[in-house]
């Protein structure tokens, strides 16, 4: 009920209130009996510790009955119920002090009532007993008649103030309830495809073919869009096929600033990313750009994936890109345990999650043994990040260099779609190997030629400045660069690094666009297996955690090759490598003398500890012949004005010969055999000179 209701004639002169139901009913001795609801109030410990302040008050000023409990299972907030305690206290008191004030004022009008009946005795003792009681009388009947007009204005202004914040309560109820309803809605609606892909990606519908790994609410967002197919008319010329598949769509380039400034913003969440590159970046639609009509014998996918996987190791790619410049922030748990079903990084699984799953032991050891600080290091030389008040400060984003990065992971696998390769004009022939009228079937030639020749073709390239544009096609050389080779110092200075060096110096790189093609190289590795939201499965689970180690260590040095010679570049992550091993393999410096080279490059070829140990174990028991045999072939440089620094005698620099798979044959000989490892070695190199001998050609300087 809304409104007062009496207790019982044997009950004292306070009313007791019904609020919203609340009321309570009287027992057989005609005190008031509290019903009470069943449960703790919703809102928590704090509106149960308000509400027995409110108890507690109503006792003290002897209130029998109750606020009704229903009030308190409103969800009230803790400071809205504070404030109830604090008005309705705030009227009693004032209830009480008018009380006290009416009797304090009954009591003086009696006291004189009395004193002016004594004086009236010493006239008429009759008329002035008389007149002192009717005066008496009167004051105390005027004091009874104020106190139970103060005690109802009082409850009246108790009511109105509880009845008030009641009404506002339940309101807040319903208006939470409503909220609740609309996060429902929302959270059903945010699977709906239709009308989610739409929003986020301004109109843009999913492809229809998309691979079964995208179902679910995880991955809905991950599918393709559709595009446009391509017609025999404009095959073959990037200008109009990337125009006509583009459907007039132009970079966001408030988008891609947005993506790139923050980064590094603990708040700023992988999907928030995802959502930005996908609206920044037209590009992205053309993975799923096909022929209008059929050519027997050719595939959508140069790399024999479907349209949709292609688009999504893109995404892999554009989200390493992401987990690595977050490195010290969540990138770590990023990159190898990928994110939940709400695009958070999973945590550090704990113990009993490890039972019985080799791929979770896996993606555990990559966290914990990869050098996280040389990769972060790897984008400050690449000029993605910079180091505020110089190294070991603070990291920020370089905002021009990282949307140069972010544009070329877009873009830079678009070429693999068949439909978009562009053929050799005359004016451009020959072009890399490719004659007029050709098809560059190489996707990243044809990426070079586009960029080369059409940089408007593709927008998000053509709206970086001219420095950022000359990094990215740095990157689309073909540097025939084996990095395998040189972890594992398998081939010798000429075969590993003189093709890289003739691109270098042809398009007068610099060390931070060596690294940036390092940071692209990484990037682009990483999203190979297209699973973008498990981390990166091809670094995680798809490499030795030895061999990646020495590729990360090997970044540093190699930016160095826009300034030194082979030799220089190829001795400096020998000695790196051997300094990294040495406190594990309890060594000293790096070595120097006739045998240094070949014993760092053989410590290099035989990667774990074990195997490493072996090998210099066995080369103590090396035969002279087998040993001078080692120290000259694996310290020749081939290049013929280039020598090896740690090496006492300058050897002629050739031929140089490289041994293909010599760190597999010496992986596998140890540790057990691994004297006849280095014998077997040493007889390869000494194999193709005709009755033993060597001769030294004279070798033309590069």
């Amino acid at each position: 009920t809304n409104q007062p209701c009496r207790t019982s004639d044997r009950a004292p002169p306070w009313r007791v209130f019904c609020v919203m139901g609340g009321g309570g009913s009287s027992s057989g001795n005609g005190r008031r009996r509290t019903t009470r609801t069943s449960g703790e109030p919703t809102s928590g410990r704090a509106v149960a510790a308000a509400a027995k302040k409110l108890r507690d008050l109503q006792r003290r000023l002897k209130f029998r009955g109750c606020l009704a409990p229903s009030v308190f299972e409103a969800p009230f907030e803790e400071a809205a119920v504070e404030s109830l305690y604090r008005d309705l206290a705030a009227r009693f008191r004032l209830a009480r002090q008018t009380l006290l004030a009416v009797w304090l004022a009954a009591v003086t009008a009696a006291s004189a009532g009395l004193f002016v009946g004594g004086a009236a005795l010493g006239s008429s003792a009759q008329h002035g007993l008389l007149w002192g009681a009717v005066g008496a009388s009167g004051v105390l009947l005027f004091a009874l008649w104020t106190c139970v007009e103060a005690d109802r204005l009082a409850r009246r202004l108790l009511w109105s103030g509880t009845q008030a914040c009641v009404g506002d309560a339940r309101e807040h109820e319903a208006l939470a309830a409503q909220v609740a309803q609309l996060r429902a809605q929302l959270g059903a609606a945010k699977y709906e495809e239709a009308t989610m892909y739409k929003l986020l990606f301004r109109g843009q519908t999913r492809l229809a073919s998309f691979s079964s790994g995208t179902s679910g609410p995880r991955e809905f967002l991950l599918a393709a869009p559709e595009a446009r197919s391509i017609t025999n008319a404009v095959e073959g010329e990037p200008n109009l096929a990337i125009a006509l598949a583009l459907s007039g769509r132009t970079t966001d380039w408030d988008a891609v600033k947005r993506a790139a400034t923050r980064l590094r913003h603990r708040d700023y969440g992988l999907r928030d990313y995802y959502v930005d590159v996908r609206q920044a970046f037209p590009e992205l639609q053309l993975y799923t750009v096909t022929r209008e009509e059929y050519k027997a014998g050719h595939r959508d996918i140069s790399s024999g994936l479907t349209p949709d996987e292609e688009y999504r190791r893109t995404l892999g790619a554009l989200f390493a890109l992401y987990w690595l410049a977050r490195v010290g922030i969540d990138g770590e748990c990023g990159l190898s345990f990928g994110v939940d079903d709400d695009w958070a990084p999973r945590k550090i699984p704990e113990q009993e999650d490890l039972d019985g799953s080799a791929a979770l032991k896996k993606r555990l050891t990559f966290y914990c043994n990869t050098p996280w600080k040389k990769l972060l290091q790897l984008l400050v030389d690449a000029g993605m990040l910079t180091e505020r008040g110089g190294r070991g400060g603070a990291v920020e984003v370089a905002v021009p260099r990282m949307c140069a990065m972010l544009a070329l992971t877009a873009i830079h696998d678009v070429f693999k779609v068949e439909a978009l390769l562009p053929r050799v004009r005359p004016e451009h022939a020959p072009f890399k190997g490719f004659a007029a009228g050709d098809v560059i079937n190489d996707h990243d030639v044809a990426m070079y030629y586009v960029l080369d020749h059409f940089p408007e073709a593709l927008p998000s390239f053509a709206g970086l400045d001219a420095t950022q544009r000359h990094s990215v096609l740095f990157t689309q050389s073909k540097m025939s660069f084996n990095h395998g080779w040189l972890v594992q110092a398998e081939a010798p200075p000429h075969a590993l690094f003189a093709r890289f060096k003739r691109v270098i110096m042809a398009g007068e790189a610099n060390p931070p666009d060596v690294s940036f093609y390092f940071v692209h190289w990484l990037t682009d590795l990483a999203g190979a297996v297209p699973n973008p939201l498990d981390g990166s499965e091809r670094l995680v689970l798809g490499f030795p955690y030895q061999v990646l180690g020495s590729f990360i260590t090997s970044f540093s040095v190699l930016s160095a090759l826009a300034t030194q010679t082979e030799t220089e570049v190829f001795e400096t992550y020998l000695e790196s490598y051997w300094r990294d091993a040495a406190p594990r393999l309890r060594l000293g410096a790096p070595p120097s003398g006739e045998h240094a080279i070949a014993m760092m490059r053989l410590l290099c070829q035989a990667q774990s500890t074990e195997a490493q140990e072996s090998v210099l174990a066995a080369w103590e028991k090396l035969s002279a012949d087998d040993e001078k045999v080692l120290c000259d072939e694996m310290s020749r440089t081939g290049i013929a004005d280039q020598h090896f620094r740690a090496s006492a005698q300058k050897r002629p620099g050739g031929p140089a010969i490289l041994v293909y798979y010599s760190p597999q044959l010496v992986r596998s000989l140890t540790p057990d055999s691994a004297s006849q490892a280095l014998a077997i070695l040493a007889e390869v190199y000494r194999h193709p000179y005709p009755h033993g001998t060597r001769t030294h050609p004279t070798l033309p300087p590069r």
